[in-house]
């Protein structure tokens, strides 16, 4: 998506603006490389912030927001469901962490090493309080509004930057926000207006929505912070359209494995089904990511309408696919799409620069003793600190050229 895309969703298959780049990458690369301080000497990156993807947040099955809606419902339980749900929600995130370490979900040890790497400066955190998790439009569009209260909350100077390093669908938050940014009045008033129509009352969206509506109407178009985010996703699947005049540069790192010579940057079509063997190794790569586009999201009951509202905003020009006759007799409607659609294989996004990378054994293993590189059908290596110095290479790196070439 260009400038001015107010929030059009990205189409199938899509056409990447920049020619995708293809790497066949070590871990031993990367070894003994000391110029990681460039990211904050060269490109002025005074902050970086870990955004983990999709179910390793505080609330990612939506337990927490059931819990206090039966509260609201009956107020004689509101105050012992109230303090479960406070409880949850507060070790949701560490139990998920203790589980998962740092495959498919940035770990404290990741953060530490990450600044370890890149020295004093710039500061590396993961982003706290995080966000929900859930697996649906509303939940992504909460993230991308947290985060423009975020960025103005660090009242950056006009030549400093901020890094968004995200996994999986924590990109498509970062895509909303290039969106918010671009603050283009009509779309934004409209995004806005969605989810205050549809939630039940101001509190279910929060303070930071009504924050971040006032930062937004108060700043031009685009807002002056558009200029001061860089933006580095991992895995993240091809949903929400991009605007280019929200950020300053986007990268994104794709695990691929090129299977068609004539569309080298498609993976293998999800559908007819792969084989369970070839998904599990991730034969082809990135299986999550491939798989978790338009029509994959299931949205939590308490957030169902304000899911639905904000689908009519952030699906804006999406087109209905077109079905043969292996798709047209499937029900319900919502598969079938989704069927129809993974039979592109898309692995790449419309805008910013693809990095499509097939990764070389590192010899580790998960603790289902799979190599890291086939964790979690291949979305897992992403996060992982063996694979940190490479990914935060080839960041540096082509940051450092965009910003040279102007």
């Amino acid at each position: 998506m260009p400038r001015d895309n107010r929030f059009r969703h990205q189409v199938y298959p899509t056409k990447p603006t920049l020619k995708p780049a293809f790497a066949k990458v070590s871990t031993e690369v990367a070894k003994g490389r000391d110029d990681f301080h460039r990211l904050h000497s060269e490109l002025g990156v005074r902050e970086v912030l870990l955004v983990h993807g999709t179910f390793m947040g505080d609330d990612p099955f939506g337990i927490c927001e059931m819990l206090r809606s039966v509260g609201k419902s009956v107020p004689l339980l509101a105050k012992g469901v109230n303090k479960l749900a406070d409880t949850l929600e507060e070790k949701n995130r560490p139990f998920m962490s203790s589980v998962t370490g740092d495959v498919a979900n940035y770990s404290e040890e990741f953060c530490e090493e990450f600044q370890k790497l890149v020295g004093d400066d710039p500061h590396v955190e993961r982003m706290k309080p995080t966000w929900s998790s859930q697996n649906h439009h509303f939940a992504r569009a909460d993230l991308a509004v947290r985060l423009v209260c975020r960025l103005h909350d660090l009242q950056l100077a006009p030549d400093e930057r901020i890094l968004l390093w995200g996994h999986s669908h924590a990109g498509n938050g970062f895509a909303i926000l290039t969106n918010l940014l671009a603050n283009h009045r009509d779309s934004v008033k409209r995004f806005f207006e969605m989810a205050e129509l549809n939630a039940k009352n101001a509190e279910e969206l929060g303070k930071h929505w009504k924050q971040a509506s006032e930062i937004l109407a108060a700043a031009p178009s685009p807002h002056p912070l558009s200029q001061s985010v860089f933006l580095a996703t991992f895995g993240t699947p091809v949903r929400y359209g991009w605007d280019t005049g929200g950020c300053r540069n986007l990268f994104h790192v794709l695990h691929h494995k090129r299977t068609d010579e004539k569309h080298p940057e498609r993976t293998h079509p999800l559908f007819p089904p792969q084989l369970m063997t070839d998904i599990v190794t991730a034969r082809y790569g990135d299986w999550v990511q491939a798989f978790a586009i338009a029509g994959s999201d299931v949205p939590s009951a308490t957030k169902a309408k304000l899911h639905t509202a904000m689908g009519e905003v952030l699906e804006t020009g999406l087109p209905a696919p077109k079905h043969g006759l292996d798709t047209k007799f499937i029900f319900p409607e919502k598969v079938r799409n989704a069927c129809a659609r993974w039979k592109f294989g898309t692995r790449c996004h419309t805008d910013g620069r693809n990095l499509l990378l097939e990764y070389e054994p590192s010899g580790r293993k998960s603790k289902l003793l799979r190599p890291i590189e086939e964790a979690v059908m291949g979305h897992g290596v992403a996060t992982t600190i063996d694979w940190l110095p490479t990914h935060l290479g080839l960041v540096v790196d082509w940051l450092g050229r965009e910003e040279a070439a102007g």
